[in-house]
């Protein structure tokens, strides 16, 4: 497995596989979220194949301090429960911890995702705020509305 930070075809590959990523997106927001200017995408490959994505954006950057938010980070069915979602958040952690500025760190999670919110403990990140009915109804549990948790954390002091 190996990262890459760009995909040839990246916004065809999130929309053919974005059931399967569980990305309640629009093409149009598919677009415009991998177009961003302040974007930073990170994709797991399994030799020439995507597998995994990290999709994400620097909130703000100055010369001391970067805020960066994990807008979805998701594993294909198939190639899930083997530690991939945990590569690839230490590949993104790796990589802001390299740009030698404190680094904050936000996600949010639906309250139903035991696993997103086990792993994202497990990693170190803390949960500060919950958004009640945040997420209309999903696979998870189509017939009712989602909490939403929020998850930061932080790398002070690593220039």
């Amino acid at each position: 497995m190996n990262f890459s930070h760009t995909l040839s075809d990246s916004k065809n590959w999130i929309i053919n596989y974005k059931d399967q990523l569980e990305i309640n997106w629009t093409e149009r927001a598919i677009e415009l979220h991998l177009n961003k200017e302040t974007g930073f995408n990170i994709y797991l490959l399994d030799q020439s194949k995507a597998v995994g994505v990290l999709i994400g954006h620097f909130l703000y950057q100055d010369q001391k301090v970067s805020e960066f938010e994990i807008l979805h980070i998701a594993v294909l069915p198939e190639y899930r429960n083997q530690g991939l979602g945990k590569m690839i958040l230490e590949e993104l952690e790796k990589q802001l911890k390299s740009i030698g500025k404190s680094v904050k760190i936000f996600l949010e999670a639906s309250a139903a995702n035991k696993f997103a919110i086990k792993l994202y403990e497990k990693l170190g990140y803390k949960a500060y705020n919950e958004r009640k009915n945040y997420y209309g109804s999903n696979s998870i549990n189509p017939s009712a509305s989602q909490d939403a948790i929020l998850f930061a954390k932080s790398f002070d002091d690593i220039s």
